[in-house]
């Protein structure tokens, strides 16, 4: 079987860790670089987080750091559900190994650019920063990604505003420059993401899995959940595996063709994406939405996930 070459893009908080789980051991995907952003924690904290988790389950896949905010905005964090690590919870014994000197938009450019056209996906779980700066240093990107496949936005309602979900809301000129740049996007939003909420029961059970995988799963999930149930009043919802099973097994998921716009200038709607699955007006489709998703299937596989650990 091919495996996909993928670029995880990352602001690891809780599910960002589950996301690089899933990948680090996937027979589907070859995971050729990790790249970090600012988003639910400042970069620091990101990138310590990411290369924390890299470290206790031995995945040896390059990590880099990258942008420390939005191309444009301030950068606002998410401590009232990742806590003030990002990823609180889950102790690691050792010292994590370095990132990579290198800089990670000029990683995601070279990466792609160097490789045969539209064999790269990159799988973003965070705001859209360093996809966006990289197709700013290499416009040329746009013709060369397979795919980019993005946890964020909403078709409905948002989960920081009534009307933006958090990575869009984050950085929404990075969302607006890659809707607008001609990359095949795959937005996996709150539409399915919320479909796949990890209730007390299910964290039970999957904790009782063995192996250091598990381990860390369960002392940041008890951490995550606790902190949505009490924020929010609701369980966790699996939002950034979902696009590692996308791009693992696409079948899982039902995708609708769509014109996605991104609001910049609302008051109350900054962040919003506008999705318009007839694409009035004549201004053609850009992307691909997901509507519908096998929670089932989805679990299966986050739990194969964490018994290759």
């Amino acid at each position: 079987m091919s495996r996909r070459a993928v670029i995880l893009d990352v602001d690891t908080g809780h599910d960002d860790a589950v996301a690089i789980m899933m990948a680090g051991r996937d027979p589907a995907i070859e995971l050729v670089g990790i790249t970090v952003t600012a988003g639910n924690q400042t970069l620091p904290k990101t990138l310590r987080n990411t290369l924390n988790v890299c470290t206790a389950l031995s995945i040896d896949t390059p990590v880099y750091a990258g942008m420390h905010g939005p191309v444009l905005a301030e950068l606002e964090t998410a401590p009232l559900i990742h806590g003030e690590s990002g990823l609180d919870g889950p102790v690691f014994a050792s010292v994590p190994r370095r990132a990579e000197l290198g800089y990670a938009p000029v990683f995601i450019a070279e990466t792609v650019m160097s490789r045969p056209a539209r064999t790269v996906t990159l799988v973003a779980t965070g705001p859209l920063s360093n996809i966006a700066m990289a197709l700013r240093l290499e416009p040329a990107l746009a013709s060369r990604v397979g795919e980019l496949v993005w946890m964020g936005g909403s078709a409905g309602r948002g989960n920081v505003t009534p009307s933006a979900e958090f990575n869009a809301y984050t950085d929404p000129e990075a969302a607006s420059i890659i809707f607008s740049s001609g990359i095949p996007v795959v937005m996996i939003g709150l539409d399915v993401t919320t479909s796949v909420t990890l209730t007390g029961e299910r964290l039970s059970a999957l904790s009782r899995i063995p192996g250091p995988a598990s381990e860390i799963f369960a002392a940041s999930m008890e951490r995550y959940r606790a902190a949505c149930l009490r924020v929010i009043g609701e369980s966790p919802a699996m939002h950034d595996p979902c696009c590692v099973a996308y791009v693992s097994a696409p079948g899982i998921f039902a995708l609708a063709r769509a014109r996605v716009d991104v609001e910049l200038q609302g008051r109350h709607t900054r962040g919003r994406t506008v999705v318009d699955f007839a694409a009035a007006g004549g201004r053609g489709h850009n992307a691909a939405v997901a509507v519908k998703v096998d929670a089932e299937r989805f679990w299966a596989m986050l739990e194969a996930g964490l018994r290759r650990y």
